[in-house]
């Protein structure tokens, strides 16, 4: 699809689309002749087609042979995420086994429709993206709406992963500046990262930009599941396979514009978290002032690696601990961010609503419990030393976990999705975590997580929260009134979230 995509329309679609759009979240208008000039030049950019498909179907007018083939799907995917519970409860990884219950898979599809309505109430509509791999190899993607409405669509290929993204979004250049070396390896000259800056505001890095995320979208949206996207908006709960839950969704070109403009995101554990009522985070019921907080540990003892500086972190974090009004004592700076310090303030601190993390990470694709980690002063925070954590509270009262670092939310890929950081906070017992799907930028980082913790103490979902965060920081004026980050979405839709998605309304748990 690259040769659809010339360097100039890109970057004149990206500079006459998204600056009009992105600005509601200012409050902020324009007018209906540009947006409409904006919209043709978009269509014709991204060469969607001229008579959208028939989207949405009743389920009770599935042919027979698509509804098996949905509860194939489901009941397929309760088996393999048993091999993501196994490896969060023992830290083993297995093989999936076990028959497929379609009966089961009836009434989970039931269940998962009665839950969308709910989690629907109060707030944006909810629904569901569920994928499996078919036997050919190729991916099927299913749209659970609201209203027991269902689209599907199927890859034109076989599904390999979204590791061309990586290279695509230019995010390998930005991962040779800031990702961890080796001791006594030299760090990139100031010319060789110049250099590297050019490349990646050329219009070609641009256009490669667009036509990567081109490619994802009809690998992942394929069908009338990208046009349902592109013509609604809402909350989209996604259910992955392998790594496609761990995809930018939010960057992606749909019908409608950038998807972040209508949608919000939540990567879900499993199938099971959509259908059930404890699948839910109560972000009402958390207290944000009841906080802990790390940034910018001092690593400069570490044996193992070398790491650039990160300002940013520290000032993040100073940023959130002043907004918050979280107790100093729970803010850890430098040389005071250890592990053993995080683990007693989290254990002192009751009722905890947040755990903000502001640091460099890594993850690990073969080794993710023991060798991802997030760094820390004096000795790494493993994600395997996370998942066993027991938090007094933490089964009660669900707090929201923040790793604003990089790669936390990847780790080893299975066909029941990932495992890493992110997931083993869930297993410690975190409601939420929001964590990133590459190296990020330290000056982006720092925007877009101010503006994040903004949203979210003035009463917004954190998936709303991130959704305002991440329009905001893509449409960021700088000085001299340029748009540094608008046709670079490395910069801004790095991180996502993970876990059960927020009620609308507060929970009465009795």
């Amino acid at each position: 699809m690259a040769s659809q995509y010339s360097a100039d329309v890109s970057v004149r679609t990206a500079v006459l689309l998204l600056a009009p759009l992105a600005l509601f979240a200012a409050g902020c208008s324009d007018s209906s002749e540009d947006k409409s000039s904006s919209q043709q030049l978009f269509e014709s950019s991204v060469a969607l087609p001229e008579a959208a498909p028939a989207s949405f179907i009743n389920q009770d007018d599935l042919p027979q042979e698509e509804y098996t083939d949905l509860l194939r799907a489901i009941a397929k995917e309760r088996v393999i995420a048993a091999v993501l519970q196994r490896k969060g409860e023992t830290g083993e990884a297995t093989e999936a086994t076990g028959e497929f219950d379609y009966q089961s898979a009836a009434t989970r599809l039931r269940a998962i429709n009665r839950s969308l309505a709910e989690l629907s109430e109060g707030g944006p509509e909810t629904y569901a993206l569920v994928h499996t791999i078919l036997g050919d190899g190729r991916l099927k993607s299913w749209l659970i709406a609201p209203g027991e409405r269902i689209a599907s669509g199927i890859s034109s290929k076989p599904y390999d992963g979204t590791g061309f993204l990586t290279d695509g979004l230019g995010v390998t250049a930005l991962a040779s500046a800031r990702a961890p070396r080796a001791e006594g390896v030299p760090a990139i000259s100031a010319a060789e990262s110049e250099a590297m800056l050019a490349r990646d505001q050329s219009k070609e890095a641009v256009a490669k930009r667009f036509a990567s995320l081109a490619e994802a979208r009809d690998q992942l949206l394929p069908g009338a599941v990208q046009d349902a996207l592109g013509t609604h908006s809402g909350r989209l709960l996604i259910v992955g396979t392998r790594d496609t839950a761990t995809a930018p969704y939010a960057a992606m070109f749909l019908r409608n514009g950038r998807a972040l403009l209508n949608w919000s995101f939540v990567s879900v554990p499993d199938i099971d978290t959509i259908s059930s009522v404890a699948g839910r985070f109560d972000y009402h019921d958390i207290d944000l002032s009841n906080a802990v907080i790390v940034g910018d540990p001092d690593l400069s003892g570490d044996p193992q690696y070398d790491w650039e500086p990160l300002p940013g972190a520290r000032a993040e974090a100073v940023e959130v601990a002043r907004l918050l009004g979280a107790h100093p004592s729970r803010v850890l700076i430098g040389v005071e961010a250890t592990t053993p310090s995080l683990r007693r303030a989290i254990n002192r601190t009751e009722d905890i609503g947040l755990v903000y993390m502001a640091t460099h990470a890594v993850a690990d694709p073969k080794n993710p419990l023991t060798r991802g980690f997030a760094a820390m002063t004096g000795g790494h925070y493993y994600a395997g030393h996370i998942r066993q954590e027991r938090f007094p509270g933490w089964e009660d009262s669900e707090p929201l976990v923040v790793m604003s670092a990089c790669q936390t939310a990847l780790g080893r890929v299975f066909d029941g999705g990932g495992f890493g950081v992110a997931q083993s906070w869930t297993v410690a017992g975190a409601g939420q975590v929001v964590a990133s799907l590459w190296n990020v930028s330290d000056d982006a980082t720092k925007l877009q997580m101010s503006r994040f913790m903004h949203h979210l103490k003035n009463g917004d979902a954190p998936e709303i929260a991130l959704q305002k965060a991440q329009i905001e920081t893509m449409n960021y004026t700088d000085e001299q009134g340029r748009k540094p980050y608008l046709n670079n979405p490395k910069m801004w839709a790095s991180f996502s979230i993970y876990g059960k998605p927020s009620s609308w309304t507060a929970i009465d748990w009795n």
